[in-house]
């Protein structure tokens, strides 16, 4: 398999979290590509240019950081990221991570490819209520301390807006979490992959 990413994906960094937890990193090709660029590897196996793309050991290329997932569960269930016995639990963690990597990347590229304030109308404002709410969701029902999908997602999403949002200071009023994310962030899967 090989995987083409940028180092500052957080779609990106949940698959690489992901190869770690299932062991995985060491028979995986990894190559660093600046999807802004149209880098040419990138375009060769995907007319996209979006990060993370997966291409399997058969060359299908497989896009989108949760079916690619949804691919290593299928093709490798031990160990496992979604347990079955806590499935909707894990997904639905999941799904709260990405909607707030989501609005903090959408943030992101109007900021920079937008016009100026355009994160300030109608759509920027509730893309940061968006992040608050979720946050403050996160902290009354944060999620098990372990290397399930959920876990890493969500401490991937908290990582996101310490590199991108220092400023919003999620850690304030949220002391639950904070104690849950310094606990999970030890884990090889994410110290290891840490955006710089």
């Amino acid at each position: 398999m090989d995987l083409y990413y940028s180092l500052t994906s957080p779609y990106a960094r949940i698959v690489r979290a992901s190869l770690i937890e299932k062991q995985l990193h060491d028979r995986t090709g990894h190559h660093v590509v600046d999807p802004w660029s149209d880098d040419a590897g990138l375009m060769q196996v995907n007319p996209a240019t979006r990060v993370p793309t997966l291409v399997t050991d058969d060359g299908v290329s497989i896009t989108e950081s949760l079916l690619i997932v949804h691919f290593l569960e299928a093709t490798w269930p031990d160990p496992e990221l979604i347990p079955q016995g806590r499935r909707a639990q894990v997904l639905g963690q999941t799904g709260l991570a990405v909607g707030i990597i989501d609005a903090g990347v959408q943030t992101l590229l109007a900021k920079r490819f937008g016009p100026e304030g355009a994160d300030q109308g109608v759509l920027g404002q509730r893309r940061a209520r968006t992040i608050t709410s979720t946050l403050d969701r996160l902290e009354s029902q944060p999620p098990e301390a372990g290397g399930d999908l959920g876990a890493l997602a969500v401490a991937v999403a908290l990582q996101y807006l310490d590199f991108r949002y220092a400023d919003l200071a999620w850690r304030e009023q949220r002391p639950a979490l904070t104690r849950w994310h310094e606990q999970v962030a030890r884990r090889d899967s994410l110290s290891e992959t840490v955006p710089r």
